[in-house]
């Protein structure tokens, strides 16, 4: 059953699906499923799947919705514009109906989702292993090539932010739920006074404040011990990149954890905790 206009109403109000009628939930998450199996589709060409693969790619409904409201609401237009407030914004300029208006923009979205989740799963249709034995047996392929294959700059990258997503979730599952609530704080933009972020975190604010601070220097100490030697520029990069990894993590824990201060989703929140 397809969403109705006031299920996306819900889920812009709510901030989150997870906080949204169980009926909504059901509908958003089937459209999330649904859009992202069409997608996969289209973009099989470009993969090395088979056609009998894509089931086996395929998310369920709450890991579709969940790539798409992470990535809805921490990427932005080249204007500045989050995707989600983008979603909705298109009403106003639209001589369709505000639901086709809504969902076509989602499926837009829903787009870029697998496009960057085949990036980061599979290998393109014409990539070939490296390690696959040429002449006669005694060489692979990769004997073959020059060694500076490895600066080409677009792979670099990947591999480069796919390194600091991992780093990123094994710290987030590290993490206390203190130091989940002071590292959210920061991302949603929710002051370290509120009263309700210090009963669920249990402390006061300046706690609450270092523990932060603790973290923050964790991740860095970190980050030199094992990259330091490829200099100061990597260092700060990778550093960057895995708190934008974190700032996922905490936007899908946060639509998933019970209890936690209405401030990460009220309208003064900022990046992920803000209300739309």
């Amino acid at each position: 059953m397809q969403p109705r206009l006031e299920d996306w109403t819900a889920w812009k109000d709510l901030c989150a699906r997870e906080l949204c009628p169980a009926e909504t939930q059901d509908r958003l998450g089937r459209f999330g499923r649904s859009r992202f199996g069409i997608q996969l589709k289209r973009y099989l060409a470009s993969t090395n799947l088979s056609p009998g693969d894509t089931q086996r790619q395929l998310p369920t409904a709450e890991d579709a919705w969940h790539q798409f409201e992470a990535y809805a609401a921490v990427t932005q237009t080249r204007q500045g514009k989050r995707y989600k407030d983008w979603i909705f914004a298109r009403i106003q300029n639209s001589s369709k109906a505000p639901l086709d208006t809504i969902q076509s923009g989602a499926t837009l979205i829903m787009r870029d989702v697998v496009r960057t989740h085949l990036q980061n799963e599979l290998t393109p249709n014409r990539t070939v292993s490296l390690d696959r034995p040429v002449g006669d047996g005694t060489s692979v392929l990769g004997d073959l090539l020059p060694y500076t294959l490895g600066n080409d700059e677009s792979t670099e990258a990947r591999e480069f932010d796919a390194l600091a997503a991992a780093h990123a979730k094994s710290l987030f599952k590290s993490l206390s739920k203190r130091e989940r609530l002071g590292l959210g704080a920061k991302y949603a933009g929710v002051t370290l006074e509120d009263p309700e972020l210090l009963s669920a975190a249990g402390c006061g604010k300046s706690t609450l404040n270092q523990a932060v601070r603790d973290l923050l220097a964790r991740v860095r100490e970190d980050v030199v011990r094992k990259y330091g030697d490829d200099g100061h520029n990597t260092v700060m990069a990778f550093t960057t990149r895995m708190l934008r990894h974190l700032e996922q993590k905490f936007f899908l824990w946060k639509n998933s954890e019970k209890g936690l201060p209405r401030s990460f989703y009220s309208r003064e929140g900022k990046n992920v905790g803000r209300e739309t």
